[in-house]
């Protein structure tokens, strides 16, 4: 399983200035190799209780706030599932490729990435 998430505004920036970090946007906090460690890292104590099948394996943080009665969440916070995978059905087919891909599959993908990067 996989999973969008997005960032408490207040949390990530208190998070940020903790460790003396100048942007606290959620847009540059969402590309942070160090906030996404700490996400990854806690996983598994957030996923403890959940069987298997229920565990979410690989995550995307968005650069957005979701708000109420906006494209993602109706007035009463609940999500809009259509709009939310339209909209970010690039980050979901990511997310699964990396998730389902057999281990080789996915050491080649990251070995391919890093020399596009270096090119």
């Amino acid at each position: 399983m996989s999973a969008l998430l997005v960032l408490d505004p207040e949390v990530a920036e208190a998070w940020a200035k903790q460790r003396g970090i100048q942007d606290t946007s959620l847009e540059a906090l969402s590309q942070n190799a160090a906030l996404i460690a700490e996400i990854e890292a806690g996983l598994p104590d957030a996923m403890r209780d959940f069987n298997r099948a229920e565990k979410v394996k690989a995550v995307k943080v968005l650069g957005t706030d979701w708000l109420p009665d906006s494209e993602e969440l109706t007035p009463t916070s609940k999500l809009k599932r259509r709009a939310i995978h339209t909209k970010y059905a690039a980050e979901i087919e990511t997310l699964y490729a990396q998730t389902l891909a057999p281990p080789a599959l996915r050491e080649e993908d990251a070995t391919d990435q890093a020399d596009e990067k270096a090119s």
